[in-house]
């Protein structure tokens, strides 16, 4: 009898862990996962800020370490819009473009000749 109770018992306990694994688990640092989520709001709401959609800013923040999230979140300003061009880039395509469109010209103006 005690055999059987006792194979009843390591059952009932592992069918326990197996159906409900959260309840043999425990986070022992809560500090820091809320840091960290405190830190990626901080993050997402900046990324926003520069209009960034929701989803891309979650995204964003979920490939970011804990240390990378905390060094934006200290000063948001460090995030930065990168994406576009500047007026000198605009210039030099413009002058670059010119000066393909003025060959191709020189050229077509060429083969006619």
């Amino acid at each position: 009898m005690k055999h059987r109770t006792g194979l009843l018992a390591s059952f009932l306990v592992a069918a326990l862990l197996v159906a409900r694994p959260g309840i043999a688990l425990a986070d022992v640092v809560p500090a820091r996962k809320a840091k960290a989520q405190r830190d990626a709001a901080a993050v997402e709401s900046r990324m926003a800020s520069l209009g960034v959609d929701s989803s891309t800013a979650k995204a964003g923040t979920e490939h970011l370490t804990p240390s990378e999230l905390s060094f934006f979140a200290e000063d948001p300003s460090r995030l930065q819009v990168v994406g576009g061009l500047t007026w000198d880039e605009i210039a030099g395509g413009l002058v670059f473009g010119g000066t393909v469109a003025l060959f191709l010209l020189l050229l077509a103006i060429h083969a006619k000749q």
